[in-house]
């Protein structure tokens, strides 16, 4: 078996969802240790708060975590790994981090 390194760099995916059946993209990305920015903006106010819900809990059973980087704009990164400064810099020009 291949050994992880404790920390590895990867790019975020962009899932900006339409419905609540958009949610199975964010895990499936999340489960293959893949970072994944949740866009909620332009969603009305129940679907974007379902959204969020079921990506926080898909990030909290798989030890990951939650960062919101801009308004309705959420990072969830898996455990060991980071988003570089450079990937940020690139969300940052579309918007997507503040």
């Amino acid at each position: 078996a291949a050994t992880l390194p404790a920390v590895s760099s990867a790019k975020p995916h962009v899932v900006a969802p339409r419905s609540f059946n958009d949610a199975q993209e964010v895990g499936d990305w999340f489960r293959k240790r893949q970072p994944v920015i949740l866009n909620l903006q332009g969603l009305d106010r129940d679907l974007a708060r379902r959204l969020l819900d079921f990506s926080s809990g898909v990030a909290y059973g798989l030890a990951g975590r939650v960062e919101k980087v801009a308004s309705h704009v959420y990072l969830l990164s898996p455990p060991d790994v980071e988003v570089s400064a450079d990937e940020r810099e690139r969300l940052r020009d579309r918007g997507l981090y503040d």
